[in-house]
């Protein structure tokens, strides 16, 4: 720096010693090529036709290198021309940082830029040390006081150089000690539970409680005085707070200092200004009341309520201003609330914007507020919570600016995120269980920006081949009706799906159609025919389905096998007196005859009537954090169907935001079922099943609850082996789920709605009847799970321990489901 002194002034020594007096005729500039020349003359106090002195030389090289523009500045003459020649400082071509990870580098520039260094600004090397010093202070008001700072300049072509920043953050001090002086009404533990910032604790991984950060500390001053003006202390000040680090800048000690003051109750309630309702209507929106303890949260929360109401009204601009008058003998706050409404508004138009794929109309169908109407903030929420609930939404954002040049107009600007509507799944995979599994689908919850629903899903595997395909309009009326249709084909081999060994074919037509009766609430209902042909045989399939199938009127195939010598072959041949080619060969001596085991066979068709009602507040699709989902429905064979049966299904679904990143999820649901007319019972394979990743994690899939043998005096053999008296999973007709969740974003996500994270707690099991229903039958499980919207499509992982599980439950700890979108 002493050096760059010396030198500036040897130069103006110079510029100013070694020229005479002389009249200007004209004035050159050299050496200036990104800096405008107006720039320079602009400093120079020499102009045409002046006496060039010492005096003005030494202010004209002083003026032009104050500018900071330039590394040199010198003055010279060629006859009568005054000769100025500059040397430009270099200019920024980039800035990295690298090494940085508790602050973002795009915070970094913006604290850069404060300071002057920015890319395409002019770089002077004395910036480096307020860099250093900058960055420094940045990361010194997150804790991390073990930082280090290194900076390199690279010279690059046409006078431009590259300033690499390299930052090591080195480890973070930790919060050892916080302590409240002063306080005599409340204790250190109260005070500081409501605290960001906090010792270590088990949980200070996730939450980083225990890092230190200025940002921080001034938020929990303001809490601190907060928790005592809501409890009546109205003159509580926070006096002074003193932050210690430790000598190896490994730990720091908080310490802030409390005057808590008087404690003060409300007096009078008033409200004065424009009244547009009935006093004692708005009165009623006060939540402060007199010779209650004051409390300036009950005060913001009444100005806030009061101006609800007026938005709701149309009056947006509308003003609340609480003004309270403290009287300090009697320790009384009269409050006056003063309510200026403002001009009465409505909306001139709904714009939307960023929705790419999705048509307009479709966005403005879910819209409340219309246009034309007064303006209602209760309606714009309202309409928000409605697109946020459409699958193919990822965020919703709405601004209502005030139309220029009006006092009575406004605009709703909805800016909508879009998300990934479709998706497409593809699988292939060996398992021992099902052999080679091929399965694929494609789904589009938002065909061609239209907002309808289409998709088509085929599966095969080893043991089950199935066909989806359902298509659902749901404005097919302006009023919200919604249409669809639906058509399934599936084959599947139950044993090996973790249910009874028996088979079943299904084929399927329906139409479905649902029916708004509020904002929240709507009405399902479907037809349907289904076509179920079951197999089952004897020897294979567990007793409990052979007698269901029997009672229903299943055919009886009895078999048996005949060999006989054949002259015309060496080794004997074998022949049939069944005509159903699907009995198994046999072996034995010639002319032996073997018996087969019975086979069962029944095909159903069934007439199927569904009707449902459920309300959905939830506010968003995927991963809600608040709102609630109730349904209840009935399924039913009508009497002409060849079985006939009901069944009553009731789901529950609440969520309590309990902080802005924690939410608590109950779910509960409940099913039942039984035949009618001449049906006894709920048929078989109709049952509920329960168990895996979306019912009772940390079971496998449908294997909770009955369970049958070929022969059912083997469940009770204590001889055999443990996997042979397991028995097969035949499902029951009463059902009961329950789940609990504790809902928080994951460290590592930056979209806390696209990815959540869940501490669980299942419990669940079905039983045969609701009389065998027994409480102490029901699994449970404890576990994590991960949601996450990922780019490639849904994932759900969960790790899962069940802590009362049967020696015959099959248990399954690791579970997961993922698909594609595009």
């Amino acid at each position: 720096m002493r050096k760059l002194i010396l030198l500036v002034l040897l130069a103006l020594a110079f510029s100013v010693n070694a020229m005479e007096p002389f009249t200007v005729s004209d004035i050159r500039i050299i050496g200036a090529d990104r800096i405008s020349h107006g720039t320079i003359f602009s400093q120079l106090p020499i102009k045409r036709g002046d006496v060039v002195t010492k005096q003005l030389v030494s202010t004209s090289v002083r003026r032009v290198f104050a500018t900071g523009f330039f590394q040199d500045v010198k003055l010279a003459k060629d006859g009568d021309v005054l000769i100025v020649r500059v040397v430009e400082r270099p200019a920024i071509a980039t800035i990295s940082i690298s090494g940085n990870k508790s602050i973002k580098t795009e915070e970094l520039m913006v604290g850069l830029s404060n300071i002057g260094l920015a890319e395409g600004e002019v770089f002077d090397n004395l910036e480096l040390e307020r860099v250093k010093n900058e960055l420094t202070r940045q990361f010194f008001s997150r804790g991390k006081y073990n930082v280090s700072v290194k900076t390199k300049v690279k010279e690059l072509e046409r006078n431009r150089v590259l300033i690499s920043i390299t930052i090591d953050e080195g480890k973070s001090a930790k919060i050892r000690h916080i302590k409240v002086v002063g306080n005599t009404v409340f204790s250190d533990e109260e005070l500081i539970e409501a605290f960001e910032s906090g010792t270590t604790n088990w949980l200070s991984w996730y939450s980083q409680n225990d890092q230190y950060s200025k940002e921080k500390l001034n938020g929990d001053l303001e809490i601190l005085k907060s928790y005592y003006m809501d409890r009546g202390y109205i003159n509580a000040e926070v006096e002074s707070v003193q932050v210690t680090i430790s000598k190896d800048k490994k730990d720091i000690f908080i310490t802030a200092n409390i005057q808590e003051g008087s404690l003060y109750s409300f007096g009078k309630q008033e409200l004065t200004g424009e009244l547009i309702f009935d006093k004692s209507i708005m009165e009623s929106y006060l939540l402060s009341k007199e010779n209650e303890t004051f409390a300036q949260n009950l005060v913001e929360y009444s100005a806030d309520r009061l101006k609800s109401v007026l938005a709701n009204r149309g009056y947006a601009f509308a003003e609340v201003t609480p003004v309270p008058k403290i009287n300090e003998d009697t320790k009384i706050v009269d409050m006056t609330y003063f309510v200026s409404p403002g001009q009465k508004v409505y909306v001139r138009r709904i714009n939307f914007s960023g929705n790419v794929k999705t048509k307009d109309e479709v966005l403005r169908r879910e819209m409340r507020q219309f246009e034309g109407a007064w303006f209602s903030q209760a309606l714009i929420d309202r309409s928000k919570l409605r697109l946020q609930q459409r699958p193919f939404v990822e965020e919703v954002d709405i601004e209502t600016p005030q139309v220029p040049g009006t006092n009575d107009q406004v605009d709703v600007n909805v800016n909508i995120k879009e998300r990934n509507s479709g998706q497409f799944t593809f699988g292939l995979g060996y398992s021992q269980l099902s052999g080679l599994n091929l399965s694929g689908s494609v789904s589009l919850q938002n065909l061609l920006g239209t907002g309808n629903t289409v998709s088509v899903a085929v599966n095969t595997s080893d043991y089950y081949k199935r066909l989806n395909i359902f298509y659902q309009d749901p404005y097919f009326t302006d009023d919200g009706i919604a249409l669809g249709y639906s058509m399934n084909y599936s084959d599947i081999n139950q044993g090996k799906a973790n249910i009874a060994n028996f088979n079943s074919t299904n084929g399927s037509l329906g139409v479905q159609a649902s029916f708004p009766i509020s904002e929240f609430d709507r009405i399902f209902t479907s037809l349907s025919y289904e076509r179920v042909s079951l197999r089952a045989n004897e020897g294979n399939t567990a007793s409990a389905i052979i007698d269901d199938l029997i009672d229903l009127g299943g055919y009886t195939y009895n078999c048996q096998l005949i060999l006989r010598p054949d002259s015309d072959e060496e080794l004997p041949a074998l022949t049939s007196q069944c005509n159903d080619g699907m009995i198994p060969p046999a072996s034995g001596e010639d002319g032996e005859t073997i018996k087969v085991p019975f086979q069962y066979r029944r095909a159903f068709s069934l007439y199927k009537a569904e009707a449902r009602w459920a309300r959905d507040s939830r506010n968003r699709f995927f991963n809600p954090t608040a709102g609630s989902y109730h349904s209840i429905g009935i399924e039913a064979s009508l009497p002409s169907s060849s079985a006939e049966f009901y069944k009553v299904n009731l789901k529950e679904n609440v969520l309590f935001p309990i902080t802005d990143n924690l939410t608590l999820s109950l779910k509960g649901e409940l099913g039942y079922g039984d035949g009618y007319g001449d049906t006894n019972g709920l048929p078989f394979f109709e049952h509920f099943f329960t168990g895996g990743v979306n019912s009772v994690r940390g079971y496998d899939d449908n294997t909770l609850g009955p369970k049958s043998t070929v022969n059912d005096d083997l469940l009770l053999d204590p001889n055999l082996p443990l996997t042979s008296r397991q028995g097969d999973a035949v499902g029951g007709s009463f059902k009961v789920v329950g789940s609990a969740e504790l809902i928080f974003p994951p460290p590592f996500s930056k979209d806390s709605n696209a990815a959540r994270l869940a501490w669980f707690v299942d419990v669940g099991n079905v039983f045969e009847d609701f009389d065998a229903f027994e409480a102490r039958e029901l699994r449970m499980s404890t576990g994590v799970a991960l949601k996450w919207q990922a780019p490639m499509g849904p994932i759900v992982i969960s790790y899962a321990y069940p802590f009362n599980s049967d020696r015959y439950d099959n248990k399954e700890r690791l579970q997961f489901t993922f698909g594609n979108t595009f």
